[in-house]
C-alpha cells in the first residue's frame, strides 16, 4: 500500500469523524476536533519558531543596528505583555504600551482599508456619469439610489413630525430592506461555500472507497 493511499484513508476516516458531529457532540468528532487544534498548534509553533523567533534572535547575536531597531523594539514590547500575564499587579501598567499600539494601529488599519476599499469605490462608483447603453444607465441610477437609501437607515436624528423626517423614515425604511437582501446575499454566498466544501469532501471519501474496494 502506497503512501498516498495511507493518507487518503486518514483523511478520509477524519473527514468521516468531522462529520460525525450531524449526529451531536460524540468522541470521535471531540478525538478530530483535537487533533486538528494539535495540528494547528504544533504548525503554528513550527512557522513562529523558524519564521519569526530563530532569525530574529540570530540577527540579535550578529549586533547590527538594524536588526536591533527591527527585532528588539518588538521583542522589548513584548516583555512588556509579561507583567499582565503573570498577574503582576504592581507591574501591569507596562501592558498598557504595546496594547496601546496595537489596538491604534489594528484600528487605523481597520478604518484606512474601510475607507479605501469600500467607502471610496463606492463613491466613485455612485458618482459616475450617466452614459453608456440603457441597461448600464439603469444599473447606475439602481446603484445610486440603493446607496442613498441604505445610508438614510442610519440617519437618526430626524424628527418624525416634520416632513422632510417622515420621508427620511420612509427611505430608512426601504434602507433597512436593501440591508436585509444585501445580507441575505451574503448569507446565501457563504451557505454556497460551505455546501461546495461539504460535496468536494463527500467525493473524496466516496473517491477513496471506490479505490480500495477497485484495489
Amino acid at each position: 500500500m502506497s503512501q498516498d493511499v495511507i493518507v487518503n484513508i486518514i483523511a478520509a476516516l477524519l473527514t468521516l469523524m468531522v462529520l460525525s458531529r450531524v449526529t451531536g457532540d460524540n468522541p470521535l468528532f471531540r478525538v478530530a476536533q483535537y487533533l486538528f487544534v494539535g495540528a494547528s498548534l504544533g504548525l503554528a509553533f513550527v512557522v513562529a519558531y523558524h519564521q519569526v523567533l530563530r532569525p530574529a534572535a540570530l540577527a540579535l547575536l550578529n549586533g547590527s543596528m538594524t536588526a536591533v531597531w527591527f527585532y528588539g523594539v518588538p521583542l522589548l514590547l513584548g516583555v512588556l505583555l509579561l507583567p499582565r500575564i503573570t498577574g503582576e499587579q504592581r507591574l501591569s501598567w507596562l501592558a498598557n504600551i504595546p496594547l496601546a499600539l496595537v489596538f491604534g494601529v489594528g484600528g487605523a488599519l481597520a478604518i484606512g482599508g474601510a475607507i479605501i476599499g469600500t467607502l471610496l469605490p463606492q463613491i466613485r462608483d455612485t458618482a459616475r456619469p450617466l452614459t453608456g447603453g440603457p441597461e448600464h444607465i439603469a444599473g447606475m441610477v439602481v446603484l445610486v439610489v440603493g446607496t442613498v437609501l441604505t445610508l438614510a437607515s442610519f440617519y437618526y436624528t430626524a424628527t418624525p413630525e416634520s416632513r422632510s423626517g417622515r420621508i427620511v423614515k420612509g427611505a430608512a425604511a426601504v434602507g433597512h430592506w436593501l440591508i436585509m437582501v444585501a445580507f441575505g446575499f451574503f448569507f446565501a454566498g457563504a451557505l454556497q461555500s460551505y455546501l461546495s466544501a461539504l460535496v468536494e469532501r463527500v467525493n473524496f471519501v466516496l473517491a477513496t472507497v471506490r479505490g480500495l474496494f477497485g484495489a
